[in-house]
């Protein structure tokens, strides 16, 4: 899922991926930066134990950034 916002004549994206793991956990990556720079500013991992955990954390993110102005488009 990726969020974007304009402010300041710059635009930022905030990407969230979820990804199952050899092991049975799934690894939750977040991914955030300007639209303008080539890397991401920063890129950071979790591990959750099982589908609903990583969803459940997935959608809290989303409220939150929402809440920071972050939309989703199609």
């Amino acid at each position: 899922m990726i969020l974007f916002k304009n402010s300041n004549e710059r635009s930022y994206y905030y990407k969230i991926n979820i990804y199952p793991t050899l092991f049975g956990d799934f690894l939750i990556q977040k991914e955030y930066g300007a639209t303008q720079n080539s890397k991401p500013t920063n890129t950071i991992k979790e591990y959750v134990n099982s589908k609903k955990e990583a969803l459940c954390l997935l959608l809290d993110i989303v409220i939150d950034k929402k809440s920071l102005g972050y939309l989703k488009t199609a």
